[in-house]
């Protein structure tokens, strides 16, 4: 009688313990929305004829995305300067990044965050706030616009953003 307690609890663990572990070794995470911070689509244009390349919804590639660490690098009140430094740099492609509107009410339409310019041959950005991201007040563009020096694995990976 023992022996069939022991194995029936012998059992009863390796079925249990087990079963915690199913689906813990792949990289199927689904994502939430806030995991995402309401991130939705990412489009990829050429930025030479402005040709939809690709337009990514994988939330592990929004995911990876959301994680690039981005600061705006001291090139603050030198946008002459850097425009200047830009003129002879071939624009590459031109990232449109899109969330899903915070109302709860609302018509469905992804709303424009940020497009992102990079350029071939420099690790130079160049990131421009969407005026409609900003509710309460008008702002100009040239307040909205943004340079930053990235380091090679993050331009690769805006880079490879054409090719998912």
């Amino acid at each position: 009688m023992n022996k069939k307690i022991i194995i029936t609890i012998a059992l009863s663990l390796i079925t249990i313990l087990s079963g915690c572990s199913i689906g813990t070794t792949t990289n199927d995470k689904e994502y939430t929305s806030q995991d995402l911070q309401r991130l939705s689509c990412i489009e990829v244009y050429s930025a030479e004829d402005n040709v939809l390349i690709n337009t990514i919804e994988d939330s592990e590639v929004l995911f990876q995305f959301n994680e690039l660490d981005s600061e705006v690098s001291g090139f603050a009140g030198k946008g002459k300067e850097i425009e200047k430094m830009l003129e002879d740099s071939i624009p590459m492609y031109k990232i449109v990044i899109y969330k899903t509107p915070a109302a709860t009410y609302n018509d469905g339409k992804l709303e424009k965050i940020v497009t992102i310019t990079t350029y071939k041959d420099i690790n130079m950005i160049k990131t421009e706030v969407s005026a409609e991201t900003i509710k309460s007040f008008s702002v100009p563009s040239k307040y909205l616009t943004f340079y930053e020096d990235i380091t090679d694995e993050k331009m690769e990976f805006l880079v490879s953003l054409a090719s998912f």
